[in-house]
């Protein structure tokens, strides 16, 4: 008998869990190409990159913010994305006065999503 009531309550607690699991997804976000490598430019150059972030939750994604590792580099995007939508983060970067370097900067989204808080691209190449 005891096997059995914990058996019973293990499997009321699995379908629980399915029905929380399906009832609610929230809003996430996915991006295809966190890294951009624009190859080789010449020194004072302005490199811009558009990523594509998608929403594939049931909720709105909020986009906080986006900060970006120099202020060379500025981001412009939306400050919400519709579930099932896509949204762009343009990017530009000024290469100027990193000639004869790599050039590697991060760009930091601040969502709503849990477990994606925070979510890190890269623009990068080489300045002639």
């Amino acid at each position: 008998m005891k096997k059995l009531s914990i058996k019973i309550i293990f499997a009321i607690g699995i379908m629980w869990m399915a029905v929380a699991g399906t009832s609610y997804a929230g809003s996430d976000i996915v991006v295809e190409e966190p890294v951009f490598f624009f190859g080789s430019v010449t020194d004072g150059t302005e490199v811009t990159h558009d990523f594509i972030i998608s929403n594939p939750g049931d909720d709105v994604l909020s986009i906080q913010r986006v900060a970006t590792s120099c202020g060379c580099t500025v981001a412009d995007y939306p400050s919400a994305v519709a579930p099932g939508k896509t949204g762009t983060i343009h990017v530009k970067a000024d290469t100027s006065g990193y000639g004869g370097r790599s050039f590697k900067r991060k760009l930091i989204i601040r969502t709503d999503v849990p477990g994606k808080e925070s979510v890190t691209l890269q623009i990068q190449g080489v300045v002639k």
